[in-house]
């Protein structure tokens, strides 16, 4: 599951957690499911940070090469 989909998943157990009609063990179900999607886009988000990161760090040493 890409990032995206990860997040309207997200926002899909958010939105089923704030029923009125869901039953605790369902809800804990849900909400250690959501908890899982999170950390994966947090994971997801950190290795993107990264990669821009040495995209950046590329590019500064190329373009000062030029000077």
């Amino acid at each position: 599951m890409d990032f995206e989909k990860k997040l309207k998943e997200i926002e899909a157990i958010s939105a089923r957690l704030q029923s009125d009609d869901i039953g605790l063990d369902e809800g804990i179900a849900l909400f250690e499911k959501s908890v899982i999607l999170t950390k994966e886009c947090l994971a997801y988000l950190s290795e993107s940070k990264q990669k821009i990161e040495t995209i950046k760090r590329d590019l500064d040493l190329l373009l000062s090469d030029g000077d």
